[in-house]
């Protein structure tokens, strides 16, 4: 196996929060989850354990036609929702916007009269870990040892070969240069979403936010010369002449698609329906912001938006939930 592969970026295991255990095993505890990522990172007591690094912004959705076919949910409506955005930079608070790791685009659908809905996006199709024990353990294995301040690289090794899937999310995030601006890179829910429609069916989907302006990706001098830094203030460049804008678009399985691991990307021709446009009309002057005090928990949105039996929905709640009371009780 390449060297490039047994030493995985821990940033690709901090994205998935969870999944089903085997019958055989006993799932991971929220806060177990919790000291697993404090073990790599230290405490959580200022910042988000996953995408730390961030900008928040605001704008609005206006669902399509065919979104208020495909689901019942008031968010798609037609009617135009207000949204709080937050744009996040995978790995830790200090991250390079240059980094082959993953972006983030958060959203809180702020529904008029009705309960909001959150969401958590990432710029590759699928998680860095298959289930909640992979993700544990790949993050206890790269804990510092105290006697040398490194992770025992046998121990990665070993924990790599044995759990082959969570070396799928670093390869794509190394086959592609990173994002030009958080305004053009496309963002994928990853899970499972069961959208029950105004006639009755429900229907299995996952979703994809595709950027308006297009994918665009740095050169390789871009790569090297940019500043560490430059992806908020492009954004605000961007948005300052006009709307940056994603249309959200249904992607809908064929037989043998895997519906329940995170892992699994479904194929590229599989059919798309836009089901509504997000646009971004604001973004914050500075660090912090309206999306800081969210944790985009709310991932479902019943009966229009419902789990599926993906058990990664069903354990992320938890510790997001965790993570928000440590960094915001009185110590």
């Amino acid at each position: 196996m390449p060297a490039s592969l047994r030493a995985v970026p821990v940033t690709a295991l901090l994205l998935g929060l969870g999944a089903a255990a085997p019958a055989v095993a006993q799932a991971p505890t929220p806060t177990q989850v919790i000291e697993a990522f404090e073990g790599v990172q230290g405490p959580i007591r200022t910042h988000r354990p996953s995408h730390p690094k961030g900008t928040c912004a605001a704008g609005f959705f206006e669902g399509t036609a065919e979104g208020a076919r495909l689901s019942v949910s008031p968010t798609f409506g037609g009617q135009r929702i207000p949204t709080v955005i937050r744009f996040g930079v995978g790995g830790g608070p200090t991250a390079a916007d240059t980094s082959r790791s993953t972006r983030s685009l958060s959203i809180r659908f702020q529904v008029p009269d009705g309960t909001p809905w959150d969401m958590a996006n990432i710029s590759v199709p699928i998680f860095g870990a298959p289930t909640p024990e992979a993700l544990v353990e790949g993050l206890r294995v790269r804990r510092p040892d105290p006697a040398t301040g490194r992770p025992n690289q046998e121990a990665i090794n070993a924990f790599v070969a044995a759990n082959p899937k969570t070396t799928l999310q670093g390869r794509l995030l190394a086959a592609n240069a990173p994002p030009a601006s958080w305004a053009t890179t496309p963002y994928w829910g990853v899970s499972t979403f069961r959208f029950r429609g105004a006639d009755g069916e429900v229907r299995p989907a996952r979703w994809v936010f595709e950027p308006v302006a297009g994918t665009q990706r740095l050169s390789e001098e871009q790569t090297r010369s940019l500043p560490s830094d430059f992806l908020a203030e492009e954004l605000r460049g961007r948005v300052a002449q006009g709307p940056a804008a994603f249309d959200m678009m249904l992607i809908f399985p064929q037989a043998g698609d895997d519906l329940n691991d995170p892992t699994a990307a479904w194929p590229d021709d599989r059919q798309r329906v836009s089901v509504g446009r997000l646009t971004v009309t604001e973004v914050a002057p500075g660090p912090g912001g309206a999306c800081d005090r969210i944790s985009f928990l709310a991932l479902a949105n019943a009966p229009g938006v419902e789990f599926s039996d993906d058990p990664t929905l069903r354990a992320r709640p938890a510790p997001y939930a965790l993570s928000q009371v440590k960094r915001t009780r009185p110590q």
